[in-house]
């Protein structure tokens, strides 16, 4: 676990050649391929893959690989996982062993961690292969929210392109044009605007844009 962490390849290879046990995990449930996945040590995950490390393993968290390396930016990582089936609706949620569509506790799914971080090409890749872009986490916010939240312009585009939903609201009752204006991010306004954004539209506070 240790020399997966802090990416000591040829000590895994020689490790592995031995016998060494890849699939144990430690008391918080990460495993190796887990470790590696999110300091971006894309070597190793491969080596750990190639033998049949479980890659969609979660930690006690509810964290899979696949989220950790999307959270991190680690865009080759990504691809690895995602070229073998890894779930890539698995939310951080306790309910790790339900339909991988259905969030407890926080449910952000890897494409939620993706736009937050602002890793553009792991959203398209996400995007690409048919991860929910709509799918709601308990406060009521989509990805599109959160990427209008955080400012990632480029990541807003993709998703509105693909068809996300820029009427629907959060918990609090704003819509993505009200959590973009909040934050002050001009060029997002205008993109949700110029496809029709409600700009009269209130939140359960009765406040405006």
């Amino acid at each position: 676990m240790s020399a997966c962490s802090q990416g000591h390849t040829e000590i895994i290879r020689m490790l592995l050649d031995i016998g060494a046990e890849y699939k144990k995990c430690n008391n918080d449930g990460w495993s190796p391929v887990k470790s590696a996945c999110s300091k971006g040590h894309t070597e190793i995950v491969r080596m750990l893959l190639d033998i049949g490390a479980d890659y969609n393993k979660c930690d006690n968290d509810g964290w899979s690989p696949v989220m950790w390396a999307c959270s991190e930016g680690h865009t080759e990582i990504v691809r690895m996982l995602l070229d073998i089936v890894a779930d890539y609706n698995k939310c951080d949620s306790e309910d790790i062993g339900a339909d991988y569509n259905k969030c407890d506790n926080d449910g952000w799914s890897p494409i939620k961690w993706a736009c937050i971080e602002g890793h553009t090409e792991i959203v398209r890749m996400l995007l690409d292969i048919g991860a929910d872009y709509n799918k709601c986490d308990n406060d009521g916010r989509s990805p599109v929210m959160i990427a209008c939240s955080t400012g990632h312009t480029e990541i807003v585009r993709m998703l509105l392109d693909i068809g996300a939903d820029y009427k629907k609201c959060d918990n609090h009752g704003m819509p993505p044009v009200m959590i973009a204006c909040s934050k002050g991010h001009t060029e997002i306004v205008r993109m949700l605007l110029d496809i029709g954004a409600d700009y009269n539209k209130c939140d359960n506070n009765g406040c405006h844009l």
